[in-house]
């Protein structure tokens, strides 16, 4: 029987909270990369640029991943089109998809959906989507991320 552990009224196993730990762990790693890519390049370039710069930020981390790995996309087992998940970061048992942007508004229900499909097709439970955001009108820029 696996250990267990009380909380707020729920189970939770020990080994959920470990993988738990991980991810957080290993998404902060892929964050930090994006946050060091933002300082050194700031705003203004296009996504293929930044999709560049965290490559070799991966790389040089020594963290293997695929880039626009084709994803077949079906409809009653028929093939409709594909898609181009954007980064495949691998992490030892874990797997993250990582979907960069470079625009000037805030992340939103689009580009949640566009990761969460690719998460549902190729199974995959983690995903962040990454904005390196454009200047605004007010010249304001930031890096904005959010964990799927």
């Amino acid at each position: 029987m696996p250990s267990t552990l009380i909380y707020e009224q729920k189970e939770i196993h020990i080994a959920d909270l470990i993988e738990r730990y991980n991810m957080d762990k290993n998404s902060q790693k892929i964050i930090n990369i994006a946050k060091d890519v933002y300082k050194q390049l700031g705003s203004g370039h296009q996504e293929v640029v930044y999709d560049r710069a965290m490559q070799v930020g991966l790389r040089l981390a020594k963290i293997r991943y695929d880039s626009q790995k084709v994803v077949e996309l079906k409809y009653k087992d028929h093939y409709v089109g594909e898609g181009y998940p954007d980064l495949i970061v691998y992490l030892g048992k874990d797997k993250v998809i990582l979907e960069l942007k470079a625009v000037g508004g805030d992340l939103g229900p689009s580009e949640e959906r566009q990761i969460e499909n690719y998460m549902n097709i190729l199974k995959i439970k983690n995903g962040i989507l990454i904005n390196f955001k454009q200047p605004s009108k007010k010249g304001i820029t930031s890096l904005e991320y959010k964990i799927i």
